[in-house]
């Protein structure tokens, strides 16, 4: 009788090991991730939640107006191109939308707006501006400058990812 309770005691810890085990290891929570280009070594990592969308705003380095750029995340991971909103249709920025893509002005803005089939990206290539650019992700209504995290004039990829919690203990967490 004792034998078979210690037997049932030690199923049952080692059924709780390997589920916990499998709850902090597993890669389960989606997150984007901010890494230096070259190495691949992760820099921050954004959590994501329900809401797919986010943002990376700065200021055009030769306009110095606000750029607004916005993008989803889709189920695979990729990233898709959702709009582009600027002030100024000088050096660096587009005149007119191509393709599916649609070229509005609201509220002295400009907007292009992508069309449903534009190709979804892996990831994205960003340096992390030093002097004007105010590089930031915008996420669920909050706002991470981009430079507190990976440092100014940092050349980044950023792309999104399935994490584990211990994976997300050992990172550096831009959201609290």
């Amino acid at each position: 009788m004792k034998n078979r309770r210690f037997q049932l005691v030690v199923g049952i810890s080692l059924i709780a090991v390997a589920a916990l085990a499998v709850l902090i290891f597993y890669p389960n929570r989606t997150v984007i991730t901010f890494q230096y280009i070259r190495s691949g070594e992760e820099l921050a990592y954004l959590p994501i939640h329900q809401q797919k969308h986010f943002q990376i705003r700065y200021i055009h380095s030769v306009h110095l107006s606000e750029v607004i750029e916005e993008f989803e995340l889709q189920d695979d991971h990729s990233i898709q191109p959702k709009k582009l909103i600027y002030e100024d249709t000088a050096i660096g920025m587009p005149s007119n939308a191509y393709g599916e893509d649609t070229f509005e002005m609201k509220d002295e803005k400009y907007i292009i707006t992508k069309g449903p089939n534009t190709k979804t990206l892996p990831s994205i290539n960003l340096s992390v501006g030093q002097v004007r650019s105010e590089h930031t992700i915008v996420y669920a209504g909050e706002s991470y400058l981009l430079k507190e995290f990976v440092g100014a004039g940092t050349s980044i990829k950023i792309e999104a990812r399935d994490m584990s919690i211990w994976q997300m203990w050992k990172g550096v967490k831009m959201s609290e």
